[in-house]
């Protein structure tokens, strides 16, 4: 289901993560994805994997050349659409084409770090299967790399009700703390979040936390993966 202006609005989630959308079409966005459902499934969806790139330690750009076409491809798209004869007839186009630009440089600086996880340090990365505890149909998984924050993917979990979230926890020697990340998942239940900090041999844990997070656990982990 959609709600008013979904035409509008689909495009500007790139650009809204990436925080390139002006303040006044920002706040208009977010008005606009509490009434649309599908707008605001697809801001979920997308948040998780933005907050990791974000919080990532090391990343990674797209080489200039590239990041050079790609904007210039997107301006001349922009002055294309562009109508001589009218003052106002173009602002939606071009509006259009750099919402379209902001979700590929989103989707460019996600390969970087992919690139850069898969062709640094070779067999460096591992991908180890997380265990699922009550929540039927989750399945979960952590990829390792050296010298890179760790990134817990999952799929299949609920969507948590009440403004709790999902928070990530980093066991060591036999002492929990938490790992400075939350995350949600959209309406097919997947997500992703960083772990920066988890070291071999730590414990990887997942709880369900009232909004915001919590200093210490309030359950027993859902979800658990050994470094």
């Amino acid at each position: 289901m959609t709600g008013p202006d979904h035409e509008r609005y689909r495009d500007d989630v790139g650009a809204y993560l990436l925080g390139a959308l002006a303040e006044i079409e920002a706040r208009a966005y977010e008005r606009h994805t509490a009434v649309c459902p599908e707008c605001r499934d697809e801001l979920d969806r997308l948040r998780p994997a933005a907050s990791a790139l974000a919080r990532s330690p090391e990343q990674f750009e797209a080489p200039a050349s590239l990041r050079s076409s790609l904007m210039t491809a997107v301006k001349a798209e922009a002055r294309q659409r562009a109508s001589p004869r009218t003052s106002f007839g173009w602002l939606p186009r071009a509006r259009l084409a750099w919402a379209t630009a902001a979700a590929l440089v989103l989707i460019v600086a996600a390969l970087g770090v992919g690139i850069g996880l898969s062709t640094r340090g070779g067999s460096s990365e591992r991908v180890v299967a997380a265990s699922v505890r009550g929540l039927p149909g989750g399945s979960a998984s952590l990829v390792v790399h050296k010298g890179q924050a760790a990134v817990l993917s999952v799929s299949g979990l609920p969507v948590l009700q009440g403004g709790r979230v999902y928070e990530v926890w980093i066991e060591h020697g036999g002492t929990v703390r938490p790992a400075g990340a939350l995350f949600e998942v959209g309406s097919d239940g997947r997500g992703a979040a960083a772990v920066p900090g988890a070291e071999a041999g730590d414990r990887v844990l997942v709880t369900r936390e009232r909004a915001g997070g919590a200093s210490r656990p309030s359950e027993a982990p859902v979800i658990a993966a050994r470094v």
